[in-house]
């Protein structure tokens, strides 16, 4: 096993209210601008790219087909298999696999591509969002959906627009989905959804 900087924060972060509020916001923006636009709910299979513990996993579980729910941190995916085992969500399958050529060729949970890809607060982190967006496009069904939350001040709209434009997604829309308050400071989240046009 890895070590990975996300992993000290694992055994903690589902007590984390700031962390719960943000994915309750995420899914509540994902049901109004994207869950309307998706015929049959119940069959569509879903990627959470940079799950962490699965609080937007397990509320999309609710409502779609498989999820296939990926961390780079090894303990995020321990604690998220525990829930899965502990709630009996059968829909779940989730991994420490990392997204890149090779694993989109080999791995046999990417050998079915998504309907849908939702990347909740972990673009901006990612060492080069573009090329990982890129490889994500290639998971993606044509006509897929691709949904990112992220901080406003670490992702503005243009990047994620020319992300969009190089990686072959149309923009459906990006726009500010919900603001997170600390500290007497309120911070913008940023929300930018995609489709795969080939």
């Amino acid at each position: 096993m890895t070590t990975n900087d996300w992993d000290q924060f694992a055994t903690e972060w589902d007590a984390n209210d700031d962390v719960r509020e943000y994915s309750e916001k995420a899914f509540s923006s994902w049901q109004k601008k994207v869950a309307p636009a998706l015929p049959n709910l119940s069959t569509i299979r879903v990627l959470d790219f940079g799950c962490g513990t699965g609080l937007l996993a397990e509320k999309l579980a609710a409502q779609c087909g498989q999820i296939v729910a990926v961390d780079s941190s090894p303990k995020m995916i321990e604690v998220l298999e525990k829930k899965i085992q502990r709630l009996a969500v059968t829909n779940i399958v989730a991994s420490n696999v990392p997204i890149n050529s090779e694993t989109i060729q080999d791995y046999s949970l990417f050998a079915n591509k998504f309907d849908l890809i939702v990347a909740s607060s972990v673009c901006s982190f990612l060492p080069d969002y573009e090329s990982a967006l890129c490889d994500l496009s290639l998971l993606m069904n044509v006509g897929g959906w691709f949904v990112q939350w992220d901080w406003v001040s670490g992702m503005p709209g243009d990047r994620i627009r020319e992300a969009f434009r190089v990686s072959g997604l149309v923009e459906q829309s990006i726009e500010q989905a919900f603001l997170m308050a600390s500290n007497g400071n309120s911070a913008p989240v940023i929300m930018g959804i995609g489709r795969r046009k080939y």
